[in-house]
């Protein structure tokens, strides 16, 4: 495939190992990364939205009771995924379409962020949750507001049978030798802007951002590449060989001042970073410890 310069190195990735062919669904758009301080909801109504969206999949979707949507859902819901209606009713088919696609299907939450009125969901559908090498990856990210979901965005990726790691899409490697420590917010807003430049910078060409930000035991998730950063680094500057003899033009030492990526929505909740790309349907989550990125996953839609 030729690498394009707006194109973000993992997502050029996860198109790699991504099975085409299946429904795909509609990322971000190019919008601001997060509200306005001025409308920043404290730290105790982020995880009332959080609990919130999560009766979405413990109780509409894994119980089949619909009325909890239309209870959740705003009437004026805004959905992004362009192939429903807007409003509950439209939240409700996209369940029964993923029912329909993969009878008994079962949602089982893997990761979730609340950050100002956004709330972001990583979780896995399938009929055999205990198999990971199943079913569908996904990630849906929802704006709350007044105590209703009032707008929509999910991405969907086919699960492959493996990956190059060996780990799943799904699962968490890294263990923290002393437990998860509580992080501020000032230290997750921190974690954001860390991540978010650092992708931003490899995304534009720059892969020696790898050696600044990256842990070198860096754990990948992406199908198609195996642990550290040394693959990660070798990977990417072979897809830049492989994209200029086809007739890119992508340097994959190329300056960090460009600054062709754009993102959209970005989240910080404990250790890990959400982003969400403008360009494409791909959504991306890095694990930041002690200043550093450990730990990465993505989700790519299929048939892009």
């Amino acid at each position: 495939m030729r690498y394009r310069k707006t194109l973000p190195w993992l997502a050029a990735v996860a198109f790699l190992a991504t099975a085409c062919g299946g429904t795909s669904a509609t990322g971000t758009d190019a919008t601001s990364t997060t509200s306005s301080a001025a409308d920043a909801p404290s730290g105790a109504e982020e995880k009332r939205n959080k609990a919130l969206v999560l009766r979405l999949y413990t109780e509409a979707f894994n119980k089949g009771r619909t009325g909890v949507v239309k209870e959740l859902v705003a009437a004026d819901l805004v959905q992004h995924e362009k192939s429903v209606p807007g409003g509950a009713d439209g939240q409700v088919e996209l369940f029964k379409r993923l029912k329909a696609k993969i009878p008994g299907a079962v949602a089982t939450v893997k990761h979730v962020a609340a950050d100002r009125d956004l709330v972001a969901v990583h979780w896995h559908a399938s009929a055999t949750p205990d198999k990971e090498a199943t079913g569908q990856a996904k990630v849906d990210l929802y704006r709350v507001r007044d105590g209703k979901v009032a707008e929509h965005w999910g991405i969907t990726q086919t699960v492959p049978k493996k990956t190059a790691s060996g780990n799943s899409l799904f699962n968490d490697v890294y263990r923290y030798p002393q437990g998860a420590p509580a992080l501020s917010e000032e230290q997750e807003e921190k974690n954001r802007k860390f991540a978010v430049s650092a992708y931003r910078r490899l995304s534009d060409g720059d892969v020696n951002v790898i050696d600044e930000r990256w842990d070198s035991r860096y754990y990948q998730h992406n199908p198609a590449i195996t642990n550290g950063t040394a693959p990660l680094k070798q990977f990417l500057q072979q897809g830049a060989q492989d994209g200029a003899s086809s007739g890119g033009n992508f340097d994959g030492n190329a300056p960090a001042t460009e600054g062709k990526t754009r993102f959209g929505h970005t989240l910080a909740d404990g250790d890990l970073v959400w982003v969400f790309s403008s360009d494409y349907v791909v959504a991306d989550l890095f694990r930041v410890v002690d200043g550093k990125i450990i730990e990465h996953w993505d989700v790519a839609a299929d048939g892009q």
